[in-house]
């Protein structure tokens, strides 16, 4: 196997960087180049000494990176292997870990070629009321079996791979036990029932003296057992209910003052914290995003199953660090190359919108519903296809993830609008049988992605998809007010995401300068900027 991938999620801003190198052709030589966005800024040879080692390259400013390596054997030219470098910054690239039994694992490491940044250790405690277990080796309340000295090999693991420790922590949940044994702390229903989630974790008011527990809790596995922040977790359910003395709840009013209170809390008492909250469906996001957290964190259930809700549910967190939990169920029920063109369509969707996906967990393994010690192992070929998309996203993630940007698809392309203008049967909301177009600009740059869905026969994005049927020569009108600096073409489908110059045509008219392009063919994804 020959192979070129990243040692971390994130290196730290003028850190040199580390990349693993596997080779099965002999080579004895590597020469390397450094890209951002679409100039080379190093360069540089190396000899092969081994079939596995580390290359260790330059340090690298706040950014996302493009490397290459080309291999040769006794001058000859052998192939190229590509990856992608992410630099400082605040993009949430979240995974999960899950399997905390005593067993070596390199998962933390294969995470690590996904660029993941933050991890969240899933059901990892020993009760939602009481997060830290009494003994190292423990069932949950799921029944699934969990040993404390692993999640700390884990948490060590994530730390040297350039990733936060996240522990996931439900913020009403308890056993029954402890909620017979604080009944006024519990939640009801309007006929006075407690209020149960699938038959085991009771809901508890976080506007009682559970939340100081609760804040305890998390300032347990913070300082106990290393933990770098909480992923605060929510079920989406109720919205409204009621105390044991029939004082109603609104849980929309209650979710602020809780993170606020957990992050103070946290940094009152010298605690470097990271915190990210779950709004179930998008609920509250309007009311939690101006909350200090790391991102925004939607979790995306029916009705939100449509490409054009990708949009809506970003646009909910205002100028904030996106994350969304979109999981791509047609890994556990669809073909696998139907599973694979469904995640390639939607993780370029949700970039191009600005915001990161959460679904990679584990070692080389997909998230497709909400218990994820549930997931889907993915095949070789998909893997491998995925990451791709990762390293692309990453490469050129000063594009995607600037929100400087503003999504003017719906008011700048369609209809009247003679600011973008297409040649080809498209749509602006992800429709079947048609190229998908989403379009951000400020004053200074534009983006335009492209997603095909030609031969696509529906607008879920849950759904296993056939391969797109590739287009070719497709033509884009542009209009600007003067001439570029240059228009560049990559696709993660394409030249190993490498950006190539397109040549355009010029003409005047009376709103400004139009420009005319022409992509040579568009297998699934592609993006152009223009400067």
């Amino acid at each position: 196997m020959n192979e070129l991938s990243a040692c971390k999620g994130r290196y730290t801003e003028n850190e040199p960087v580390r990349l693993f190198l596997r080779q099965d052709v002999h080579a004895d030589r590597a020469d390397w180049r450094i890209t951002y966005l679409e100039k080379e800024i190093f360069s540089g040879s190396v000899p092969v000494i081994r079939t596995e080692q580390k290359l260790i390259l330059p340090a690298l400013e706040e950014g996302g990176y493009g490397v290459e390596v080309d291999l040769y054997r006794n001058g000859a030219f052998l192939f190229k292997l590509t990856t992608a470098v992410n630099a400082g910054g605040e993009v949430v690239r979240y995974g999960f870990l899950c399997d905390f039994q005593e067993k070596e694992t390199d998962a933390v490491a294969t995470l690590a070629k996904y660029h993941i940044t933050h991890v969240q250790f899933y059901d990892w405690s020993w009760r939602h009321d009481h997060l830290v277990a009494p003994a190292d080796e423990y069932l949950d309340m799921m029944g699934k079996h969990n040993s404390l000295p692993v999640i700390r090999k884990r948490i060590a693991d994530c730390h040297q791979h350039g990733m936060a420790a996240m522990a996931y922590g439900a913020v009403y949940a308890a056993c029954r036990e402890f909620r017979e044994a604080h009944p006024d702390w519990g939640l009801y229903g309007a006929g006075g029932q407690p209020l149960i989630f699938i038959n085991t974790f009771y809901y508890m008011d976080i506007d009682s003296p559970w939340r100081n527990h609760l804040i305890h809790e998390y300032q347990k596995a913070v300082t106990e057992i290393g933990f770098d922040g909480i992923h605060m977790d929510t079920y989406g359910e109720p919205k409204i209910a009621f105390t044991q003395n029939g004082k109603k709840r609104f849980l929309e009013d209650s979710f602020p003052a809780l993170i606020k209170d957990t992050d103070a809390a946290m940094k009152s008492s010298g605690i470097r914290f990271r915190l990210i909250f779950n709004n179930v469906g998008t609920w509250p996001a309007e009311k939690t995003k101006d909350c200090p957290q790391d991102a925004v964190y939607m979790e995306l259930w029916p009705p939100m199953d449509r490409y054009r809700h990708l949009r809506a549910a970003v646009q909910k967190a205002g100028n904030h660090p996106v994350v969304l939990a979109a999981y791509p169920a047609a890994f556990r029920t669809d073909q696998p190359d139907r599973a694979l063109y469904s995640q390639l369509l939607l993780s370029f969707a949700i970039a191009m919108y600005g915001a990161t996906q959460l679904f990679i967990g584990e070692k080389n393994a997909v998230v497709t519903q909400g218990y994820y010690a549930d997931y889907t192992r993915l095949t070789e070929d998909q893997a491998t296809r995925i990451r791709c998309y990762e390293d692309f996203f990453v490469r050129y993630g000063d594009l995607l993830y600037d929100r400087s940007l503003e999504d003017v698809t719906y008011t700048h392309f369609g209809g009247d609008n003679m600011e973008y203008r297409m040649d080809a049967p498209c749509s602006a909301d992800g429709d079947p049988d048609r190229i998908w177009i989403i379009i951000r600009e400020n004053r200074n740059r534009k983006i335009i992605g492209f997603a095909n869905l030609c031969g696509v026969q529906d607008d879920h994005w849950n759904t296993g998809k056939d391969r797109p049927v590739p287009q070719q020569n497709v033509i884009l009108h542009i209009l600007t007010d003067k001439e570029p600096a240059g228009v560049w073409y990559a696709s993660p489908d394409q030249n190993a995401g490498d950006p190539m110059k397109i040549q355009y045509l010029a003409s005047q008219c009376q709103y400004g300068l139009e420009i005319s392009c022409v992509i040579p063919v568009l297998i699934c994804c592609g993006l152009i900027w223009i400067s």
